[in-house]
């Protein structure tokens, strides 16, 4: 599951050093376009196939992967005392 979770977060990262690049880039659809991408209801049947798969929890895949970067806690204004804020210190950094 680590290797998936780390697998999200270089995805993201590198998706957003090429959004710096581009002058008008519009991060709040790139945001829910990610966030689309998981978003789910779970049946039982689904939430017992999940014990034998390597991908976090879809939920897990878009808050704790997307509240690892400036770009996403800056761009909705999340600061310290927001639910999805993280101290830089308790960050995860994959390079």
């Amino acid at each position: 599951m680590v290797g998936e979770a780390c697998a999200d977060m270089a995805a993201v990262k590198c998706m957003l050093r090429i959004a710096a690049g581009k002058p008008d880039f519009d991060y709040d659809r790139f945001f829910r376009a990610f966030a689309d991408r998981f978003a789910t209801k779970e049946t039982l049947f689904m939430a017992m196939a999940r014990l034998a798969d390597e991908h976090p929890m879809a939920y897990l895949r878009i808050n704790t992967t997307l509240q690892q970067y400036d770009e996403f806690l800056d761009f909705y204004g999340i600061t310290e005392g927001d639910n999805m804020y993280l101290a830089p210190e308790d960050r995860v950094a994959v390079w």
